[in-house]
């Protein structure tokens, strides 16, 4: 005979397990080679394309966190470093800042130290992780920059760093309202009991 207060327990375990089973994550990494960009004179502000970020998102799976890092001026003179001029980094075009310098070629911190590429980074917060929802689909994120003084635009190597999730499926949605069912009628049969 079929006993309420024995099965619940092991309903409770089967929906969850059923529920929570493909909730691996993944990690995304994307790069793009160091910038070095051609002197400029003006006028500014003056609109530079740096490249786009090519990944793939696993199916199933969505966006929850993410970081885009890098340096302005780079080393890719051995001995030397190049600064880069003040300007100011977007990606989805240009609708969210990443990272800006504007030494107006004083030559030091924040778009270079004189001795090495000033690092910089930026976690994208959840407005920005929604507003790129359609960009992490295509597999593709443009960064661009928009230059506002004399000299040239240079950064190291620039990386984008995505961790996933799996997508809320039907399956999991099911479970949940098979616990949520199971512990209200287990609250009714309670209450019935004690009256």
């Amino acid at each position: 005979m079929f006993n309420r207060k024995s099965a619940l327990p092991l309903l409770l375990s089967a929906a969850l397990v059923l529920g929570f089973v493909p909730l691996a994550g993944a990690d995304t990494i994307s790069t793009l080679p160091s910038y070095d960009g051609t002197a400029s004179f003006g006028p500014f502000p003056s609109p530079v394309t740096i490249g786009s970020f090519s990944f793939s998102i696993p199916a199933g799976q969505i966006v929850y966190s993410g970081t885009l890092s890098g340096t302005f001026g780079n080393n890719d003179v051995p001995g030397t470093t190049d600064v880069s001029a003040p300007v100011a980094l977007f990606i989805d075009g240009g609708s969210i800042e990443v990272a800006s310098c504007d030494d107006s070629l004083s030559y030091s911190a924040p778009c270079d130290s004189g001795f090495s590429p000033t690092t910089w980074s930026y976690t994208l917060t959840k407005a920005d992780l929604a507003a790129l929802s359609a960009a992490f689909a295509s597999g593709s994120l443009d960064l661009t920059a928009v230059q506002n003084g004399v000299g040239a635009v240079n950064a190291g190597s620039l990386t984008l760093d995505v961790s996933t999730t799996p997508e809320p499926n039907g399956f999991w949605l099911l479970a949940t309202g098979i616990v949520g069912l199971v512990l209200v009628n287990r609250a009714r049969s309670t209450k019935s009991t004690r009256v």
